[in-house]
């Protein structure tokens, strides 16, 4: 059902968003399974985004068209697709592969993009994790902005190795070349995105909470932050995905036990968040969120969407349960319009 835009708007860094926004359109699952939802991706250049559904295992694709409800147009699913609880999936910069990262046996998934504009339904390659991290357990992925790098944020519960990798993107295979791993890392990694010019990382930990930026010099991750963000101001609450905003001067992270989305202030310069305080939140009850975790800007900066788990419990390790009897339809992606087209 569609819910009408509020249309009192303020600009935030370029962004021009509602101060009370309500979802445009909430899709809900529609396996007869419950599934976390856990990422969603924008196409580099079109109204499309692809969507991981880690326990039916699925990425499903999805146009959207603000007068329409989001239509299914594709469904990665196995046995062709090897998938093995995928928990993030994005489009390559040149939108020719979409790659997804494994949850249960630690390996990166290659699709291409077929003459019809589709993927291949079969991996064109399956990587396994370096070496040091092949214990860990992947959480965000994101490329650079020239194509040439993925980054990964290896991050689970705080009884899992956890660490952060770069890899060097050529043509249809991903070679690794830095890692920070367990106790490099001042926490559990959760979403990880790159910088506007590519030189730094931002990462978002769930414990503690807390938002810091890498810098990489050399092709080389650096282990000491640049930058932390950190404490009861910051609005971070068990924080999870982080991405920037299509002009780069902003970033929004999505907080899981806060049921928010924060939007900070970023610096493309100097490379630094500007403020500790978000410069604004989305927020209940107009957002409609219930554990918020994958978030994605549309190229153009006209659509905000995020993924949700609904009712789950986090236990004191930082593992994610849910009730068998839980409906399939709790775990939803929202969309959110940032501006009339």
């Amino acid at each position: 059902m569609q819910i009408p835009f509020r249309t009192i708007l303020v600009a935030i860094s370029g962004l021009v968003i509602a101060n009370a926004l309500s979802p445009l359109i909430v899709i809900p699952n529609g396996d007869n399974q419950y599934s976390l939802l856990n990422s969603i991706d924008f196409h580099p250049h079109l109204h499309i985004v692809c969507v991981t559904f880690t326990h039916n295992n699925k990425v499903s694709l999805y146009t959207i068209d603000q007068n329409d409800p989001p239509v299914c147009i594709q469904t990665l699913s196995n046995p062709t697709a090897r998938l093995r609880e995928p928990q993030h999936a994005i489009f390559s910069l040149d939108a020719q592969k979409i790659v997804v990262a494994n949850w249960s046996n630690s390996t990166l998934n290659i699709y291409l993009r077929k003459n019809n504009g589709l993927f291949s339904e079969k991996p064109a390659t399956t990587i396994p994790f370096p070496s040091p991290l092949r214990r860990s357990k992947p959480h965000g992925i994101a490329f650079s902005p020239c194509g040439q790098y993925l980054a990964m944020a290896c991050g689970a519960a705080n009884y899992i190795e956890k660490g952060l990798a770069l890899f060097r993107h050529q043509q249809n295979d991903l070679k690794w070349i830095s890692y920070l791993r367990d106790n490099e890392v001042p926490g559990i990694p959760k979403g990880i995105c790159f910088s506007p010019d590519g030189t730094h990382l931002l990462v978002t930990f769930s414990e503690p909470s807390a938002l810091c930026i890498f810098s990489i010099e050399n092709g080389e991750i650096q282990p000491t932050p640049k930058q932390t963000l950190q404490g009861a101001d910051t609005g971070l609450s068990r924080p999870e995905d982080v991405k920037m905003s299509p002009d780069g001067t902003n970033c929004a992270v999505s907080n899981s036990t806060r049921d928010t989305v924060t939007f900070y202030a970023f610096d493309p310069k100097a490379n630094r968040i500007i403020a500790n305080c978000p410069l604004w939140t989305l927020a209940n009850p107009e957002a409609q969120l219930s554990f918020p975790h994958g978030i994605a800007f549309s190229p153009d900066g006209t659509y905000l969407a995020i993924t949700q788990f609904g009712r789950v419990q986090v236990t004191p390790e930082g593992d994610i349960l849910w009730p068998s009897t839980l409906s399939p339809q709790e775990g939803t992606f929202n969309l959110y319009l940032l501006k009339q087209k």
